[in-house]
């Protein structure tokens, strides 16, 4: 089963999606069932899908690309201000951010409130971030960049992929797309394979990444891997708990965003 690409989950951001034992993201939870020829373990179990952003890349500039995961501590009250750089997704991941546009050629919305476990696509322009709460915020941006080596002031790199070769992301117009992964205990994916580049940070937990032609690797909260399109993929539980992540995607506008497969990857 191929589902849309990530113009279909920008119309469902913000929007929970239940996966518990379903056949598919957006199905009614219920007892999955395989097809025939399909493996029952390729099936989801316990799995709840958050859309939280996407966005429109157009065409990504030449040279070398990195993924890059960066979390920021805000104190209440605090701005921050940033010059214009490389668009990408934001996610608040406690408390409140005001994303305030100070591009004076920005024509868009100049002011938007992003709470906690939601997110927003920022475009390439001058902004503040400022957290108008009592308490100190947490929050990611997410997004390619050509030089991962600089973080922002007051800001932590979690993960930096290695550079992502020009064959991962060929010429032509791309999507950003972010969903935040919750696993029960025990719970696990689709069997699947996405037509972008993936890159998955794990919140809480311990999920085991299996891709195809790889080792199964075991990733605890505030780590992060990259996976290359077109490649066989699942995510389990692991240690007898749940998990959280985020699963950020850089996918051609062209290419299925995700498809489902009858069994799971083999290394």
């Amino acid at each position: 089963m191929t589902r849309n690409s990530g113009r279909l989950l920008r119309q469902l951001a913000g929007l929970a999606v239940v996966c518990l034992a379903a056949v598919g993201c957006g199905s009614a939870a219920g007892a999955a069932t395989a097809t025939p020829g399909q493996s029952k373990l390729a099936l989801p179990l316990g799995q709840t899908i958050n859309p939280i952003a996407a966005g429109d890349l157009g065409t990504l500039p030449t040279g070398a690309q990195f993924a890059r995961v960066v979390m920021f501590n805000q104190a209440p009250q605090q701005t921050t201000a940033s010059k214009k750089h490389q668009p990408g997704i934001v996610y608040v991941a406690k408390g409140t951010q005001v994303l305030t546009y100070t591009d004076t050629t920005y024509t868009g919305a100049k002011v938007s409130t992003i709470d906690a476990d939601t997110g927003l696509f920022l475009q390439s322009a001058a902004h503040t971030h400022t957290n108008p709460g009592p308490a100190d915020n947490v929050w990611y941006f997410i997004a390619l960049w050509p030089d991962p080596s600089q973080p922002p002031t007051g800001a932590v790199v979690v993960y930096v992929s290695s550079d992502l070769p020009s064959s991962t992301l060929p010429s032509g117009s791309y999507t950003e797309t972010l969903r935040r992964v919750t696993l029960a205990p025990g719970g696990r994916s689709a069997a699947h394979r996405f037509g972008g580049v993936e890159v998955l940070y794990v919140l809480s937990g311990t999920v085991t990444v299996d891709v195809a032609g790889r080792q199964p690797a075991q990733l605890i909260a505030g780590q992060g891997t990259s996976i290359v399109p077109d490649t066989a993929t699942q995510e389990v539980a692991a240690g007898g708990a749940g998990a959280d992540y985020l699963a950020f995607f850089v996918t051609p506008e062209a290419s299925p965003f995700e498809t489902d497969l009858s069994s799971v990857p083999s290394a």
